[in-house]
C-alpha cells in the first residue's frame, strides 16, 4: 500500500461509515475493503470505537468566525455547515451514540456546541444592531431559534436520508434560513433575496 496503512484505514472507515452508518460497519468490513487481514487492522486500531474517536478528534476543524456583520457572512456559515454535514454524515447519523463511546468525543461535541452557540448569539446581536434582525418578542427567542438551528444541524443526516427515501430533498442552508426568516426585518428580508431563494 502506497499510503500509510493507518491513514488508509481511517479514510476507508470514514467512507464506509458515511455509506452504511457507524452501526452498519464492522472491523471485518473495513479490513475486507482494504484487502488486509483483521489482525493487520487491529494492530492499528483494536476496536471500531478507536477508529471513530480518531476520526472525530483528528478531523481538521475550521473555526467559525467570532461574529458576523452581514447576512452574506451568516450565509457563509450555513454553507460551511452544509459542507460539514455532507462530508461527515457518519458523525451526525450517530451523534447521540458517539458521545457515549468516549469522553473525548463528548468533550469535542460540547466544545463545538458552545463555539457555534456563542457565534450565533454574537451574530444575532450584531445583525440586530444593523436593523437586519428584529428585537426579540419574548425572552430567549434568539436562544431558542439558535437551539432549533443546531438541532436541525445535528439531526439533518437522518432526516435527509428520510427525505431521499420519499423522493423529496431540501438542503440544510435553505432550511437554516427558513428557521430564522421570522426574525428578519424588512431590510433583512430584502437583503436575503440577493443571497438565497427560499
Amino acid at each position: 500500500m502506497k499510503k500509510d496503512t493507518r491513514q488508509l484505514i481511517l479514510d476507508t472507515a470514514k467512507r464506509l461509515f458515511n455509506e452504511r452508518g457507524y452501526n452498519g460497519v464492522s472491523l471485518k468490513d473495513i479490513a475486507d475493503e482494504l484487502s488486509i487481514s483483521k489482525g493487520n487492522l487491529t494492530y492499528h486500531f483494536r476496536k471500531k470505537e478507536e477508529i471513530m474517536e480518531t476520526l472525530v478528534l483528528d478531523t481538521p476543524k475550521k473555526p467559525f468566525p467570532s461574529t458576523v456583520s452581514t447576512l452574506k457572512e451568516l450565509d457563509d456559515i450555513f454553507t460551511d455547515m452544509q459542507k460539514i454535514l455532507q462530508e461527515h454524515s457518519y458523525y451526525f447519523l450517530h451523534h447521540a451514540q458517539l458521545s457515549t463511546l468516549s469522553q473525548k468525543i463528548r468533550e469535542t461535541q460540547n466544545y463545538a456546541y458552545l463555539e457555534i452557540v456563542n457565534t450565533f448569539q454574537r451574530s444575532f446581536l450584531s445583525l440586530r444592531s444593523l436593523d437586519l434582525l428584529r428585537e426579540e418578542t419574548f425572552e430567549l427567542e434568539y436562544k431558542r431559534t439558535i437551539n432549533m438551528l443546531l438541532m436541525t444541524c445535528i439531526y439533518w443526516a437522518p432526516f435527509e436520508q428520510l427525505q431521499r427515501s420519499v423522493g423529496s430533498i431540501t438542503d440544510f442552508r435553505v432550511q437554516a434560513w427558513s428557521t430564522i426568516y421570522h426574525l428578519l426585518t424588512e431590510k433583512g428580508r430584502t437583503e436575503l433575496e440577493s443571497i438565497v431563494r427560499l
